[in-house]
């Protein structure tokens, strides 16, 4: 089974938004071997307008939310998990009325076992680093620190 991949118009309403966000890029503008990876059965599902993924190893589901007036930078990311689950209708279940109509024209209902969402709903440029943390980039603590929000006991 091939990948299930959902690309929202907000992060890539054409071709040329879709090479400049997905995947590390190498001389010429192109994208390096090996910088994107989804597995067979996976699951992608991106919303966000400003969202970068340099590269990306999927085995599973991953899900990105990125709200207007947030930028999101995955400069490397690995994803294992139990995902998502297509299981055909059986026969029975194609010509019962019990079933949502929706359902039997599909032919299949999804299972969600298991997914990593990655939520940005706070304005500001973001990094997901490579301990699966969200770091602001620029940011200051309220006490002056030049550390990186979120950081230290000032916001607790």
């Amino acid at each position: 089974m091939w990948p299930a991949v959902v690309l929202r118009p907000d992060f890539a309403p054409c071709l040329t938004e879709l090479r400049r966000k997905l995947g590390a890029t190498v001389a010429g503008g192109g994208i390096g071997p090996g910088a994107l990876c989804i597995a067979s059965g996976s699951s992608l599902d991106v919303q966000g307008r400003d969202v970068r993924i340099d590269a990306l190893d999927l085995e599973g589901a991953l899900a990105i939310r990125v709200t207007a007036g947030a930028s999101l930078h995955v400069p490397a990311l690995v994803v294992r998990n139990r995902g998502h689950e297509f299981v055909a209708l059986s026969e029975e279940e194609q010509q019962s009325n019990a079933v949502p109509e929706d359902l039997r024209i599909r032919g299949y209902r999804l299972v969600r076992h298991e997914t990593k969402v990655i939520v940005v709903d706070q304005p500001g440029s973001w990094t997901l680093a490579s301990d699966g943390s969200l770091q602001r980039k620029g940011a200051r603590c309220s006490n002056g620190s030049s550390r990186s929000w979120p950081c230290c006991p000032c916001i607790a």
